[in-house]
């Protein structure tokens, strides 16, 4: 986990750098530019579908981060990511795999990020919503069941 910290904590300093994060165009919120960085830093090495997915598996941490109510399956967030890496062919240098297992953290920081953000002022509804998500039993949330998380909280 110590590196999926220091990846997160990469993207928050990229996301917060002048630098690197242009100011919103007037009108636009900060959120949005956020969102509209972030896709296209991940545009080079995934596509719209792995993108998205990487959201989804970055919606589960934020809420696994921020709410009580839900706990992050590590298992599930490990899996999900690693099917968006490409499969072990021999092809791919060790260098190259790396990177891209690094750039896959530090996109999934930098949307955990946005997504704090995001909800940091409206917890109760966004925890409210991630609990539902975890209940439904046709859902695909990344979180432990109710009975799992209630057990590792004790």
């Amino acid at each position: 986990m110590n590196t999926t910290i220091r990846y997160a904590a990469a993207a928050a300093l990229m996301l917060a750098s002048p630098a690197l994060a242009a100011s919103p165009a007037p009108g636009e919120r900060r959120e949005e530019a956020a969102w509209k960085w972030l896709d296209q830093a991940m545009a080079p090495t995934l596509n719209q579908d792995q993108r998205a997915k990487l959201i989804w598996a970055a919606y589960n941490n934020a809420a696994g981060s921020l709410c009580n109510e839900v706990t992050v399956d590590d298992a599930k967030l490990g899996a999900a990511l690693a099917a968006l890496l490409p499969p072990d062919d021999g092809k791919m240098k060790p260098e190259q795999n790396h990177h891209l297992e690094g750039s896959l953290l530090m996109h999934l920081g930098a949307a955990t990020g946005i997504f704090a953000a995001e909800n940091g002022e409206n917890l109760t509804e966004f925890c409210a919503e991630a609990a539902t998500m975890r209940d439904d039993p046709n859902g695909n949330s990344l979180f432990l069941p109710r009975e799992d998380d209630e057990a590792e909280k004790k």
